[in-house]
C-alpha cells in the first residue's frame, strides 16, 4: 500500500523515481516490499545455494535502474524486473560455465505410465511445458511461462511479446485446455 492506494508495481516504480520527496521513499519500499519475494522464489528454484547472492544482484540492478532513469516508467516494471532477473540467472550460468539448459524434450504423445502413480504425478512441470511448446509453440510457451512463473499480468505479457491482451488470453486458455487433455479430459 502506498498512500492509502494500491498501485501497480510500474505505478510505484515511476513514483519511486522522483528522487528526494517523502512519497518516493515510501513508493520505493513498497515497490521492492512487493517484487523481493518473487524474485527470491524464482533464484531459489534456478540457483538453489546461490539464490540469495542472486536477489542482491537483481535488487542491485533494479535500484541502479531507478535511481539513474535508466528505467522507462511508461513501460512494465514486471517485464523490466524479469529481465533483469535473467540477466543475473544468464551471468551466473557462465561464471559457472555452462549455459542454461532448455527443458527437457519429452515425448507427451507416447508417455510411459507407471501404473503405479496417477496421472497428475505422471505429468511434472518440464512435461507439461514440453506439451504446451510442441503442441502450440514457442510463443504459447512464453506467454504461459511469463504469467504463471513469471507473475505477470495478462497485460504485461501482451506489452512485453507485444501482442494485444485477447490474444495472450486465447494461448493462456489453450495450454490449459492442453493441460487438461494431458489430465485425462478432467
Amino acid at each position: 500500500m502506498y498512500a492509502g492506494v494500491v498501485h501497480t508495481t510500474t505505478q510505484l516504480a515511476g513514483a519511486a523515481m522522483e528522487a528526494g520527496s517523502p512519497a518516493a521513499r515510501v513508493a520505493h519500499a513498497a515497490l521492492f516490499e512487493r517484487v523481493v519475494e518473487r524474485i527470491h522464489r524464482y533464484f531459489k528454484r534456478l540457483a538453489g545455494q546461490d539464490a540469495d547472492d542472486c536477489l542482491q544482484k537483481t535488487l542491485l540492478l533494479l535500484e541502479e535502474s531507478l535511481r539513474s532513469r535508466v528505467y522507462d516508467p511508461q513501460r512494465s516494471f514486471n517485464a523490466w524486473m524479469w529481465l533483469k532477473a535473467h540477466t543475473v540467472w544468464a551471468q551466473l550460468c557462465r561464471e559457472r560455465e555452462r549455459r542454461p539448459t532448455p527443458l527437457p524434450e519429452v515425448d507427451v504423445a507416447s508417455p510411459r505410465p507407471d501404473p503405479a502413480l496417477t496421472r497428475e504425478q505422471q505429468l511434472d512441470a518440464a512435461t507439461v511445458l514440453a506439451a504446451i511448446r510442441a503442441r502450440l509453440g514457442p510463443e504459447t510457451h512464453e506467454a504461459f511461462v511469463l504469467y504463471y512463473e513469471g507473475g505477470l499480468t495478462q497485460a504485461e505479457v501482451s506489452e512485453t511479446l507485444g501482442r494485444d491482451r485477447k490474444t495472450i488470453r486465447k494461448r493462456i486458455e489453450e495450454a490449459h485446455a492442453l493441460i487438461d487433455e494431458l489430465l485425462g479430459g478432467r
